[in-house]
């Protein structure tokens, strides 16, 4: 006998007490760091089973949505490991290039805007809360609870950055149910790149986490929760243009072409069919404020999108081919010559002779990986791809990645292309974990019950 399902209503009470228990667990943690004074690297033993403990409930959950019981564990080891690339990554950034990175300034800046919060002087000085500025900003409030710590924030802002993970996971289940889960989970979660980049104070780690929760949205839109999908990509997509308008631009208008051209998952009926126009006019509205404010983030930066887009490609060139990174890049543009080589430049540069340094080598191999990879995996690539209509989540991804891919083909240093493509490899990943991965098993010989087989003839199954 079947064993009988526990009530929607217990199931319910479930996710809400332990999502309550987690961020009750981080609160007070966090409060009792403020109130003990924990300082130095003493941080690092005090809040990392903090946000272990406070994490573990959310991983238990979407190990039992999945009914496996190692994704739990998996998903255990890849927050640490996430914490661990935070400590890796302050470790270069102030022991080997000797704190000159943009989050020491981002540091220096929050923690004297948490003293005066303490003080009582809440201006800030700040010409914008936005951009650059809204790193040093969200911060200062993040400091003015624990104290200014600069352990804490590098753990902290790749916690977000694993959140980000988490929740473009949850995308790929929801949105590619027939998608194979393990080998994205392998992929997303143990990525070198995705390990160490996003996880220190900046712009990195805060745009994983908005994406991660973009992208968990357009799942629910793409699959017929187009209410709940939207507050949640709408107001993820808020917090990115903060920092990144142009990248939240890119995420609305892959949302816009994916939902219109997609068949998603909805009830029949002129209901659905009224609900469908108004979601479709709801994310034409959301891309077009997106790209509104990309315009004004372009010209804010000195680029003036009205002189072309291969004008501001061409600027934006120029300012990242300096270091001993930069590399030689062909004329940026959109034309269909040069848009191949930019994809292969984006996704699969460095290649293994052009690394000059041990980071540029280690991006070589992981780059090297991915391209035979996605070799390998061409034909269900193109599969999926041909497939657009039943998979609007992949014409979300294409769609959003060919923008990314004009956008930044123009940058000519390796170190800045692989931070940056971090806003990308979690989307392209899901190219490589599509329906029909696996190859196609044999079918077994069909038998049939009225003539069962006899144990001589197992005998001889069995020795052969």
């Amino acid at each position: 006998m079947q064993q009988p399902t526990a009530p929607v209503q217990t199931r319910v009470r479930v996710i809400a007490g332990s999502s309550l228990l987690g961020a009750v667990v981080t609160v007070l943690g966090l409060l009792l760091m403020w109130a003990l004074r924990v300082d130095s690297i003493w941080v690092v033993l005090f809040l990392v089973p903090i946000l272990l403990a406070a994490t573990a409930p959310a991983l238990a959950r979407q190990a039992a949505r999945d009914r496996d019981r190692r994704l739990f564990q998996l998903l255990l080891l890849a927050l640490v490991l996430k914490l661990v690339g935070s400590l890796v990554r302050y470790y270069v950034s102030f022991e080997i290039y000797g704190g000159l990175v943009d989050s020491a300034l981002y540091h220096e800046v929050a923690a004297g805007l948490s003293e005066q919060y303490r003080s009582g002087n809440f201006d800030t000085g700040l010409t914008s809360l936005s951009g650059t500025n809204f790193v040093p900003f969200f911060t200062s409030l993040v400091y003015t609870v624990i104290g200014p710590n600069i352990f804490a924030g590098y753990l902290l802002f790749g916690w977000l950055a694993f959140w980000g993970t988490f929740y473009i996971y949850r995308a790929f289940t929801i949105a590619m149910p027939g998608g194979n889960r393990r080998s994205y989970a392998y992929l997303l979660f143990f990525l070198p790149s995705l390990l160490y980049w996003p996880s220190s104070i900046g712009k990195d780690a805060w745009m994983l986490f908005t994406l991660g929760l973009a992208a968990y949205g357009v799942a629910r839109i793409l699959t017929g929760r187009v209410l709940r999908g939207a507050v949640v990509a709408g107001t993820a997509l808020w917090l990115a243009a903060l920092v990144r308008p142009h990248v939240a631009g890119m995420v609305g208008l892959g949302l816009a072409v994916a939902y219109m051209v997609g068949r998603t998952r909805s009830r029949a009926g002129w209901q659905a069919a009224v609900m469908k126009l108004l979601g479709l006019a709801a994310v034409i509205v959301l891309a077009a404020l997106l790209l509104s404010q990309t315009t004004a983030f372009l010209k804010d930066s000195g680029l003036d999108p009205e002189d072309g887009v291969a004008s501001v490609l061409s600027e934006n060139r120029e300012r990242t081919e300096q270091g001993g990174s930069s590399f030689g890049t062909p004329r940026p543009g959109i034309s269909p010559v040069q848009l191949p080589v930019s994809v292969v430049t984006i996704l699969f540069r460095p290649f293994l002779f052009e690394a000059n340094s041990i980071q540029v080598l280690i991006t070589a191999l992981e780059s090297t990986v991915l391209l035979v990879l996605t070799v390998r995996r061409i034909r269900p690539i193109g599969r999926a791809v041909r497939s657009f209509r039943r998979l609007p989540y992949v014409t979300f991804v294409v769609v959003y990645g060919l923008l990314f891919i004009v956008a930044f083909s123009s940058i000519g240093n390796f170190g800045i292309l692989a931070r940056e493509r971090c806003q990308l490899l979690p989307f392209f990943l899901v190219l490589l974990a599509v329906p029909g991965v696996r190859g196609r098993r044999p079918s077994a010989p069909a038998t049939t019950t009225s003539q069962p087989i006899r144990r001589a003839d197992a005998g001889q199954l069995v020795r052969a």
